[in-house]
């Protein structure tokens, strides 16, 4: 089943929340500094991630420019797939 990841920037927190599918209860990990993953508390597989001081760590996308969504949704196998320039299988 294909599921389409949407996120949502808060400018004001500098957060970037991305959940596959609707956004739903999960445990939390942290992967790294500001990087938290999102994981189904049953199943274990990422509902989503939490990325906190998103500018600090993504300066080439300067999300302070008003011109940028702050919600949205994507397919994340066709942009793996166009990025990698091969097919996914799902």
């Amino acid at each position: 089943m294909r599921k389409e990841v949407q996120f949502h920037y808060d400018r004001e927190a500098d957060v970037l929340y991305l959940s596959v599918g609707k956004p739903q209860k999960a445990k939390t990990i942290e992967v790294g500094e500001d990087f938290v993953m999102r994981l189904h508390p049953k199943s274990g597989q990422v509902v989503g991630m939490t990325i906190i001081n998103f500018a600090k760590h993504f300066p080439q996308l300067r999300m302070g420019r008003s011109d940028l969504p702050v919600d949205g949704s994507f397919n994340a196998a066709r942009l793996f797939e166009q990025a990698l320039n091969v097919q996914v299988q799902y």
